[in-house]
Order: C-alpha cells, then structure tokens, then sequence
C-alpha cells in the first residue's frame, strides 16, 4: 500500500482571499498555470470567453488576460467558471496556488541532469515542494530545448519526477495531469518512460479507488516490461496487479500475481525490501483463502526479514496482516498484540504510516464492535475519524467506514 500524505483543501483558496484583501497581486503560479491550460487547448483568450458564454458562465477575454499576468485575482466563482471550461477540477486550482510557497527554493542551475540529482537526493530527504520546483526548473530546461527525440524524453523525464514530487504532497489531480502529459506523446517516446507513466497512473487511480482503470493501466504497463525483457519491472508490476486483485477481495488472483513476482524475484536474486513485501501479500492471501497455518508462518518469515532489512513499511504491514489473520481465525487477543507492535512501527513522528495507523485502528474498531466492548469502540472510531482526515487514498476499510459515516447521517 502507498501513503498519501494530508492535503487541506482550502488552503489555497484561503490564501487567495488573503491575497485580495490586502491588494497583493495573484501569485505568478496560477495565473501561469491558467495560461497554459488555454494554451493546451488550443483557445485564444476570445475562445475562452465563448466557451464560458456557452456553458452560462460570465469570464470575458480582458478579464482572463489579466488574471494570466496576475493583474487581477480571480474569486472562487470565476475559478470554478474556469475549472468548467477547461474541464478540470477546481481543487487544481487551491492546488496550484499552494505550491506558491515553493516559488522562491527554484533552483537557478540550467544543467538538467544536476537538477535531476538534486530532486532525487531532495526527495530523499522528505522535501517534496522544494523537489518539485527543481523538477519543474529541468522541465523547463528540457523544453527551450530543440524539438528532438533526445529533447522529448527529456520532457518526459521532467514531467515523471514531477509526478512523484506531487504525489508525496498529496496533489493528486496534478499528478495525473503531468503523467497524462507524458502519455499524449507516449509513441514518440521509449517503451521504458511510457511504462513508467503507466504504473504510476495506476498507483494513482488504485488510490483513488477506479480499481479497474489501475488494473488496465498496469496490464499495460506489464506487457511493456515483458517486451523490455525488464524483470525487476515485471516483478514490480506484477506485485501491483496482485495488490488491485487484493483490494477486490479477490485472493486466489491476487496470490497467483504476488508468487510470479516472487518467482520473477528469486531468479534474479537481491531485492530483498521488495521480496519482504512480496511475502507479506503472500501471507495476507494465504489467510484470507482459509489457510491460517500457511498464512502465518509466511507473514512471519516476512516480518523476520523486514526487520533484519531495516524494512520498517513492510515490517508494520506484515504485522497487520498478521493481526488479520488472528482476528479470522477469533484469536482478538493475539490479534490486538500484533497491532500494537505494527502501531509502534508505524507512527514515529516524522514518518508516520497513516494508512497503516488506519487500518489497525479499523480492525480495533471491527473487533470491539463484534465484542460489544462500547468503550473500546469509541476510542477506536475516534482515533479512526481523526486518521481519515489525514487520508486521501482509498481502500475497502476506508470505503466501509466511510458507508457507516454516511449511514449515521441519515
């Protein structure tokens, strides 16, 4: 499972407010991202205007002009105006407008390979905004560039970082944008960068929770590492289409995909983080599929590994999956026992794993339920109330509480 960090969806918008209150003009960003999504399009400013007229919204062609040149700031009915003409949403927008506070850590280097570096070793570090401001400086570098194959490529490189740095910081819409710009160009360009685009487009969409589209996207992207002769790819791919087939409840599949990739991952030897893994969603299969014996003594030779390995993701995983199986099997105690250690490994401060933190207070929260321990439900349904905040990516837990949310409603 992937991690997405917290996004605050009105934090953008707030600033905008701010802005216009005190007569500051629109930060540069918006106004650049407002230019480009017409240019993308192919409109002129009169163009725009028509279209707006067209679907019964009132934006005129001087009035955009000035919100490009960040002249004027647009109110959030102009922006969701916009957001219908250009058919985007309009969270994009309190997106972009975010992303302002990174404006001043561009890079001013013009070497795109140092920028590259310097993103990969940022990201390393858990500075995704300052990341992504140097990927963005190697994109524009890579496009005043003449049009070659070399120079495409090039973009494409960019824009696939970007993606990554946005995904970390939660811009999710964004991050689609910048991967399904790759992807106009994609046969013009190597079977390595569109399978790259591919699988991370399905990463997106699986969190998401368009299970089908993530399950496409990633077929594709397997056979493009098949034809590569790429087995690492493979293994890689194969993993994910085991964890779609798994978020479906559909075990047998998912166990079929996850022993390919161990196989694909034993011939090749090394890749001990992603075998640990692997093994976890063996395990976790194993036990779903009634197979309890199996499924532990599998997701404790994951866990032994991921721990040798310094694996902490995987250790906190596997230690889920193992307070599952306990819990399937009616074993609450045991299973509370793994959860706890999984909750210790998973919630150091500077890293915590919110999805993992979700889902053992999930099970808390299941488990009291069935006990009818009503103390012990209401200290796990808070603490999951306060997780989902923190959540955008979506998987059935997160689907089941959100139904009982709605359902307490009505």
């Amino acid at each position: 499972m992937g991690q997405i960090k917290p996004h605050e969806p009105n934090r953008g918008v707030a600033a905008m407010e701010l802005a216009r209150a005190v007569g500051v003009a629109e930060p540069t960003r918006l106004g650049s991202y407002l230019r480009r999504l017409r240019e993308g399009y192919g409109y002129t400013l009169r163009k725009v205007e028509e279209r707006a007229t067209a679907i019964g919204e009132a934006i005129d062609n001087s009035q955009l002009s000035r919100f490009e040149k960040g002249k004027a700031i647009p109110s959030f009915e102009k922006l969701r105006a916009l957001a219908r003409v250009f058919n985007v949403p309009v969270q994009n927008f309190s997106d972009v407008l975010d992303l302002e506070e990174y404006q001043h850590l561009r890079p001013e280097t013009a070497d795109q390979a140092s920028l590259l570096k310097a993103g990969a070793e940022l990201i390393e570090r858990g500075e995704y905004g300052r990341a992504f401001v140097t990927y963005e400086k190697a994109l524009e570098v890579a496009e005043a560039l003449p049009a070659s194959p070399e120079s495409k490529e090039m973009i494409a490189e960019a824009r696939w970082r970007m993606a990554i740095a946005l995904k970390k910081l939660g811009k999710l819409y964004m991050t689609e944008r910048e991967l399904r710009e790759i992807l106009k160009d994609r046969h013009e360009l190597s079977p390595r960068t569109r399978r790259r685009a591919l699988l991370q487009l399905s990463f997106l969409y699986r969190e998401l929770g368009d299970l089908y589209l993530a399950s496409v996207l990633a077929r594709e992207s397997l056979q493009l590492a098949k034809d590569e002769g790429d087995r690492s790819a493979q293994a890689g791919v194969l993993n994910s289409l085991g964890n779609i087939e798994f978020d479906e409840r559909r075990f047998a599949p998912a166990e079929s995909c996850y022993r390919e990739a161990l196989a694909v991952l034993d011939d090749m030897g090394g890749y001990h983080q992603m075998k640990a893994m692997v093994l976890t969603n063996i395990g976790g299969c194993l036990a779903a599929l009634g197979r309890f014996e199996d499924g532990i003594a599998t997701l404790r030779e994951a866990h032994c590994r991921a721990k040798e390995g310094g694996f902490r993701r995987v250790a906190a995983l596997s230690l889920t999956r193992l307070a599952e199986a306990f819990r399937d099997h009616g074993d609450f105690s045991q299973a509370r026992d793994m959860l706890v250690e999984s909750d210790a490994l998973a919630s150091r401060a500077e890293d915590a794993y919110h999805d993992i933190l979700f889902l053992n207070a999930y099970h808390r929260w299941d488990m009291a339920r069935n006990e009818g321990h009503g103390t012990r439900e209401k200290i796990a349904f808070g603490r999951l109330r306060h997780l989902r905040s923190l959540l955008q990516r979506r998987f059935p837990e997160v689907d089941a509480f959100d139904r009982h949310i709605e359902k307490t409603r009505t």
